[in-house]
């Protein structure tokens, strides 16, 4: 029986990552990962944790990733990671929301959505790396934006928490920083994609208002841009990352999404 993603996780490049954030957004109460739990977001919206660093915190999961890479000889690159193609189909028996707005997304055609070919979906970004078969996740939606710029999308709709989501979609942020830039990894990629290329990368959350509902978590969304900001300024990155909750709201066939800050 194959391992669900938490369980493959733990098995793969992130391995113990979840952990991390969990000591760096001081949560102590609650299974683990607490970041997940309910509980630590409406905490963390009453009681804002001022003493939250994220760069500590960006810095403590690239080093994990290093450690998790240093301590596998399994390094096989995946043609499949970092790769530009719409995945349009969608298996019968899956009723996830988040799935079927995804896809609903990609499979819109160009006739009525001059954007369409600028969006694809579920992008491998670690498989392989460290084991046959775990793997660092998928990012559900990429938006290509023009000038080498692009949306990475957590995309929710009624599942986990903004808390949660936005954890989910820094790794994937920062696995992309270490895919880039580590001199361990740097033969095991292809450069040459255009998403390894990319000079801007805005992390994004990405669901409807009532997703956000009871939560307040603006300081949080600060944090994380100062905190990538100062990682990569110290790494002197030819490229710039940032972060965004952003609220979606289904209008019409012709203009599919449309996103502004909650």
């Amino acid at each position: 029986m194959p391992d669900s993603p938490a369980e493959s996780e733990e098995k793969g490049i992130l391995k113990d990552v979840n952990g991390l954030i969990d000591s760096g957004l001081g949560l102590k109460i609650g299974k683990t990962p607490r970041h997940k739990n309910e509980t630590s977001c409406r905490d963390l919206t009453k009681t804002p944790n001022i003493e939250f660093d994220a760069s500590v915190l960006i810095a403590d999961i690239y080093d994990q990733i290093g450690k998790n890479w240093d301590a596998s000889r399994y390094h096989v690159r995946s043609e499949e990671n970092w790769r530009w193609e719409k995945q349009k189909g969608i298996d019968a028996n899956n009723d996830s929301p988040e799935v079927s707005l995804e896809r609903a997304i990609v499979n819109i055609p160009k006739q009525i959505w001059a954007d369409a070919d600028c969006w694809i979906n579920q992008v491998p970004v670690a498989s392989g790396l460290v084991a046959p078969y775990a793997d660092g996740g998928r990012i559900d939606l990429v938006h290509g934006c023009g000038d080498n710029a692009y949306e990475f999308i957590e995309l929710k709709v009624g599942s986990d928490t903004p808390l949660y989501a936005a954890m989910e979609i820094l790794k994937y942020g920062v696995l992309y920083i270490f895919c880039r830039e580590d001199e361990r990894t740097l033969k095991y990629v292809d450069r040459q994609r255009d998403l390894l290329q990319a000079k801007m990368i805005q992390l994004k959350v990405l669901a409807p208002a009532k997703f956000y509902e009871g939560y307040g978590l603006s300081w949080l969304e600060e944090k994380l841009v100062d905190g990538l900001m100062t990682f990569l300024n110290g790494r002197k990155s030819a490229f710039k990352m940032d972060f965004k909750f952003e609220t979606l709201s289904l209008v019409s066939s012709r203009t599919p999404v449309i996103w502004e800050h909650p």
